[in-house]
């Protein structure tokens, strides 16, 4: 029997695909090899040595870099991609949230007391979402100190538009927010919360509305806390994909785990998920590796000839190192941002040959 180094299901021996993720077996070995736990002579192992001789040698660093593995190796925040957004748009969409409410109607009222009980709200719920209100503040003061009812309504309807916009925004930020974490785990209190606080803003209900959407808030930091590997592994996966696909591979021997580990992560088992979300990860680098190097092999050629103090290739260059650094500590999703990074500065470097 055979192993699958992704889920640890025994698979026989002629398996075309592994019986539990759908891993296929022709990337059982890359997938060791990716993890690190494995150092024979084998494809995979010569086309990596390959890259880096395309790449060449790492330049010293002036402190000491700590080796990275497993896991933490594999993973990098999401400040780190540049390219995160375009490839979110692979990731199975998450049933959006509804849409906003038209902008409320304020309540009406008249009378000096209910004016001012009504802008003291405004103001306060102003304050909780960080509205500059200082201006508004005096002109209460001194509205209130004429007794002045008209002012005090003009400011009531301009301070309700200006703190409505606030609240609308903000009620956007976590319907975004939430969204990001529905295409990857349920989101069922979160979502009751946003309905609620829509509902609130549609009757003007601004107080209730903020008060909502600190719960969702809160609520939804730890979410992100405690699936925040899961979310970068699962950009990263989309990420491999869009760039096997740019390259004319189909990512679809390695898609089994990528699928198995959203599902588990559906289901609310993080620690499941990470490992086979990392495993999926891995077969996807290890069907990109020879692409990689056949990608590689094509930029060489373009440089040589080129001597080394031509400032043109020095983007180039910068990104070479960069990618070697990242292979060597296995940073595999960092490593296709950099590639492709690399790609655009080969893209510029060629543009401006022709011209």
């Amino acid at each position: 029997m055979v192993q699958c180094p992704v889920c640890g299901e025994d698979n026989p021996p002629d398996a075309s695909n592994c019986k539990s993720c759908q891993l296929s077996t022709s990337l059982f070995e890359p997938v060791r090899e990716a993890a690190g736990t494995t150092v024979d002579n084998s494809e995979y192992a010569r086309a990596i040595a390959e890259i880096l001789a395309v790449v060449g040698p790492e330049p010293e660093p002036s402190e000491p870099v700590p080796s990275e593995t497993g896991l933490e190796a594999m993973v990098t925040v999401q400040a780190q991609f540049p390219a995160l957004s375009a490839a979110r748009a692979l990731t199975p969409p998450a049933t959006p949230s509804p849409a906003l409410p038209s902008l409320p109607v304020l309540a009406p009222g008249s009378g000096l007391a209910l004016a001012q009980r009504q802008v003291e709200e405004l103001l306060q719920v102003g304050r909780r979402e960080g509205v500059d209100l200082k201006d508004s503040d005096r002109r209460m003061l001194e509205a209130l100190k004429a007794e002045d009812q008209a002012a005090l309504d003009e400011l009531r309807r301009s301070l309700f538009v200006q703190v409505a916009a606030s609240v609308a925004e903000d009620l956007e930020i976590q319907s975004g927010r939430r969204n990001e974490l529905a295409a990857l785990v349920p989101t069922a209190s979160i979502d009751a919360e946003l309905n609620s606080a829509r509902v609130a803003f549609g009757t003007g209900d601004l107080s209730g509305t903020v008060r909502r959407l600190r719960q969702a808030s809160d609520g939804l930091s730890a979410l992100e806390d405690r699936w925040a590997t899961c979310q970068i592994l699962t950009t990263e996966a989309d990420l491999m994909i869009q760039t096997l696909r740019e390259l004319g591979q189909d990512p679809g021997p390695a898609l089994g785990p990528l699928a198995e580990g959203r599902r588990l992560a559906r289901g609310g088992d993080a620690d499941r998920a990470e490992h086979v979300l990392a495993g999926a990860n891995r077969a996807l680098w290890g069907l990109l590796v020879p692409q990689l190097n056949s990608s590689l092999q094509s930029i060489r050629a373009q440089l040589r000839g080129r001597p080394s103090t031509d400032l043109e290739i020095e983007p180039v260059v910068r990104e070479l190192r960069q990618l070697a650094a990242l292979i060597r500590r296995r940073n595999l999703g960092a490593a296709v941002t950099s590639y492709r990074r690399l790609r655009a500065a080969v893209s510029a470097l060629s543009a401006t040959v022709s011209a």
